[in-house]
């Protein structure tokens, strides 16, 4: 009895020692690199399902141009066995009390600091790509995020880039997945504390590298701060 109770409790008296309470780097980074090819994917999924060149702009599914897209896409095929008709297309003045999306609507859906920044995390970033709405808007804008910040291992030929990430939970946090956005310093970055939380200050632009829509921060400024409250978010 006592062999056994030793067997099993040095194990896991080790592993509590010796954990990090936390996810490893190497863990963000397969996954991070995972769930950027996951939306790269879903980017050229809607691009061939709406019959649209390679080089044009994909719209995302949950907006009001992404609905109108799918919208004129379905209407055009026979619904298939067991599904309702397709509804009618909306008449010009339905489409056009939908409008589109400016930069007030910006300001009333996302809050900004004293100095006009808006306030974004990194997921509300990366969900961004590909829908031309909202980066026709949000090219360009002034954004404080805070995130922590690794290397970044992806499209960085002069290692001017470093990885902003935070984890995103859908269910529980056996599930968490990191979303990240390449941060551009245009030169090399500071020092920095591997896997630590900063505070990111800079400008939103979109690239196309590789064929791929990347959300990026060219930043302006960065301040180290302790780990929020609100350290994964859901």
């Amino acid at each position: 009895m006592a062999f056994s109770l030793l067997v099993l409790l040095i194990p896991l008296l080790v592993a509590t020692a010796y954990s990090q309470d936390r996810f490893s780097s190497d863990y963000v980074a397969k996954w991070g690199k995972i769930e950027r090819q996951m939306m790269q994917k879903r980017i050229a999924d809607s691009r061939n399902a709406a019959g649209k060149s390679p080089d044009a702009p994909v719209t995302n599914p949950y907006t009001r141009e992404g609905i109108e897209s799918a919208e004129g896409v379905a209407s055009t095929g026979t619904p298939a066995a067991g599904q309702p008709d397709t509804p009618p297309e909306p008449d010009a003045k339905a489409a056009e009390a939908w409008g589109t999306f400016t930069m007030e609507d910006l300001k009333k859906m996302v809050p900004q600091n004293d100095k006009g920044e808006f306030l974004l995390d990194v997921p509300q970033i990366f969900y961004t790509a590909g829908d031309k709405e909202l980066m026709d808007v949000m090219e360009g804008i002034p954004v404080e995020t805070t995130a922590q910040l690794m290397e970044e291992t992806l499209n960085n030929p002069n290692n001017t880039r470093l990885k902003a990430f935070r984890l995103f939970i859908e269910c529980c946090a056996a599930d968490a997945r990191p979303l990240s956005v390449p941060v551009d310093f245009g030169q090399a970055p500071p020092d920095y504390t591997e896997m630590g939380w900063y505070k990111l200050y800079g400008k939103l632009h979109y690239a196309k590298e590789n064929d791929e829509i990347i959300p990026m921060i060219r930043i302006e400024r960065i301040e180290s701060t302790t780990e929020p409250t609100d350290g994964l978010l859901f």
